[in-house]
């Protein structure tokens, strides 16, 4: 395993590389709890500087705040729905979104291409954001992001199964619960209840 994916409290490392930024990111709420890390835009401005988002003196307007929340919570559905329209509502969300960050292209000294935010404060944020999930599509990492199916934990977790087949954070918290659940339900139908 690369030695720059960290464990994470679950059975499943962090993302590897950039993409460990989105995974923090996409991990600021929990939906189906009362975790929310993004509660006042002033608590958002504080997470984003501390990754060296947006500068730590740049205030975020109610629309700004909006915005991210919308990006945030648009990327969790698509993790993890199939459904098309779902999807696609999705999507439409987010490249909204992605019209309004844009990204330019820089080369480094050796020549090498890299993509940069186009502009400064949530622009630049949302576009750092946008290009480590590029940076994990190119590499297939993004392919291994995933949301737990267990509806009390919908935590983001970075897929390190062989086949990508996973579908909970942790086999051990969340596997069980869902198991234990699904055979109480089993035996409740069984005897009538």
């Amino acid at each position: 395993m690369n030695e720059s994916v960290k464990m994470s409290r679950h059975d499943h490392p962090t993302a590897p590389g950039d993409l460990a930024l989105v995974h923090a990111f996409l991990n600021t709420t929990i939906a189906a709890s009362a975790r929310e890390r993004f509660d006042t835009p002033d608590r958002m401005q504080d997470w984003l500087a501390k990754r060296s988002l947006m500068p730590s003196t740049a205030p975020i307007s109610p629309g700004e705040f909006e915005t991210v929340l919308t990006l945030r919570n648009a990327l969790r559905a698509l993790l993890a729905s199939s459904d098309d329209q779902v999807r696609r509502k999705q999507l439409d969300m987010i490249n909204s979104i992605v019209e309004r960050a844009p990204l330019i292209v820089r080369f480094d000294d050796p020549g090498t291409p890299r993509l940069l935010p186009g502009q400064s404060g949530i622009s630049g944020a949302i576009a750092q954001i946008l290009t480590a999930i590029i940076a994990g599509q190119a590499d297939g990492a993004w392919s291994r992001m995933k949301l737990c199916r267990n509806p009390e934990c919908q935590r983001v977790f970075y897929d390190t199964s062989k086949n990508h087949s996973a579908v909970w954070c942790s086999s051990r918290q969340c596997g069980n619960r869902m198991a234990a659940r699904a055979y109480r339900a089993r035996q409740g139908a069984g005897t009538g209840q």
